[in-house]
């Protein structure tokens, strides 16, 4: 599978950080995962470094707590979602055999095509960790995130129940109601073609996310703390945190997957070009 390509996307420039190597905290003392077993056709593509903090002189942040709205730009990125920094989400044993196929094949420069790679959606939660700036947009009775990337929308609908006649889809369907200043979002209905991450992670369409946005740092971060569960793939449930910088200064660019594709896939194989 092919990660967030650079696919017509006129990004900013801090968006291109280098890639880094996992920190020493990030692999010391930590239990017996595929990036540290030894086996180097399961190592992990090293972690992304995200966006930078607004320029002085931005806009300041609104200081209303439930006042989502703006650009917001994540600021580490990680191919692997798991519970923490390079350790794997908590596969069944047959799914983590899928998993190690897949990251073999990617180390070998053969990776597998996935959703992304033919302009399909990314699916949840992957689309979150998308390096790319992403808009929130709050009208009454929904909350609508914006991602640059590929043009891919969320809809949050408030204090609303998911339908009895869900249809699958890779974003899923998401409700959400307010907490104090937590805005707690609930996902469900994800197509299972799209993975769990951009390692390969599987997840099945019984897949449920939820995710709690709150806004710290006097309104220049936001936190999103993320739950996923899935009955058939995972052992059990498991969370991890991201953290999205304030970005007034950014204004998301035109992302056309189809014009410039260079990971489109042959013979079920992403090639990049």
């Amino acid at each position: 599978m092919a990660a967030f390509a650079l696919t017509g996307s006129a990004m900013a420039q801090d968006s291109q950080s280098p890639r880094q190597a996992p920190a020493a905290a990030q692999t010391a003392n930590r239990p017996k995962t595929l990036d540290n077993s030894g086996d180097p056709t399961l190592a992990l593509t090293a972690p992304l470094r995200g966006s930078g903090v607004a320029p002085a002189g931005s806009k300041p942040p609104n200081p209303d707590p439930k006042n989502l709205e703006g650009v917001w730009w994540l600021k580490g990125y990680e191919y692997m979602l798991g519970p923490a920094p390079g350790i794997e989400p908590p596969l069944k044993p047959q799914y983590m055999e899928i998993l190690k196929r897949r990251i073999r094949a990617k180390n070998a420069g053969k990776p597998e095509t996935d959703t992304s790679t033919q302009c399909f959606p990314h699916g949840m939660p992957r689309l979150m960790e998308s390096p790319y700036p992403i808009e929130i947009v709050q009208t009454p009775g929904r909350v609508t995130i914006l991602h640059e990337v590929a043009h891919e929308v969320r809809r949050f609908y408030l204090d609303q129940k998911h339908p009895a006649n869900l249809k699958i889809s890779f974003l899923g369907h998401s409700v959400a109601h307010w907490e104090g200043d937590t805005l707690v979002v609930d996902t469900v209905g994800i197509d299972a073609r799209s993975f769990i991450d951009d390692e390969g992670s599987s997840h099945s369409d019984k897949e449920h996310i939820v995710e709690r946005f709150h806004k710290i740092d006097g309104g220049r971060q936001l936190q999103v703390d993320t739950t996923v569960e899935d009955p058939v793939t995972l052992e059990h449930p498991y969370s991890y945190t991201r953290f999205f910088q304030w970005r007034p200064d950014v204004r998301p660019s035109e992302y056309v997957c189809e014009e410039n594709n260079r990971n489109a896939p042959v013979n079920g194989v992403t090639v990049a070009q």
